[in-house]
């Protein structure tokens, strides 16, 4: 399908630039496996990212499907029963060790976390993790902004065309991870 491939080539330009800033920042950035403070805060999913998760999910094991989608529902039950405004809550997805066990159908957000990230829509700064880089610590890259800008360009485009052609019973344009997960089977 087109949009998996388009999805795929985005991801790719994606690592690059982790890739980059992995170069530029060495020992700095401490993504990695074990590493997983990211995968337990609250954050939405495009439907893109979900139809990813959800393909994903169906080439895996039996009996790692029965675990992703327990996980899933414990995770939206507590969600749904916490009240908590920065409530964190480990993925579905995290496995024992800090581990990503749909590490290849990962989301966008999750490949573009850790490295700083610049945000072509709101400008007015760079983000990033608080475990590589302290609050006001200046970040002086030429080639952050193009090189994001360009991604951030294309991953809106994709998301747009994505949306405009799914179908009402498909997921919404913004969903979970767990939410994706459970839509496997449906």
């Amino acid at each position: 399908m087109e949009f998996k491939e388009k999805f795929f080539d985005i991801t790719n330009l994606i690592q690059k630039e982790f890739d980059r800033n992995l170069g530029m920042y060495g020992d700095k950035i401490k993504c990695g496996r074990g590493c997983s403070e990211c995968c337990s805060q609250i954050f939405s999913i495009t439907s893109i990212d979900s139809f990813i998760i959800l393909e994903h999910v169906h080439s895996l094991p039996s009996e790692r499907q029965s675990q992703l989608k327990q996980k899933a529902k414990d995770y939206l039950e507590k969600k749904a029963s916490e009240e908590e405004p920065n409530l964190k809550i480990p993925c579905p997805a995290l496995g024992d060790e800090g581990e990503c066990t749909i590490y290849e159908a990962r989301p966008v957000i999750c490949r573009r976390f850790g490295m700083p990230i610049y945000d072509y829509k709101n400008p007015s700064n760079i983000h990033a993790c608080h475990l590589n880089f302290e609050d006001g610590e200046e970040i002086v890259d030429a080639e952050l902004i193009p090189n994001q800008t360009s991604i951030g360009v294309k991953w809106d485009e994709l998301k747009e065309r994505f949306n405009e052609q799914k179908s009402p019973a498909e997921p919404p344009a913004k969903t979970t991870i767990a939410d994706a997960i459970l839509a496997a089977f449906s």
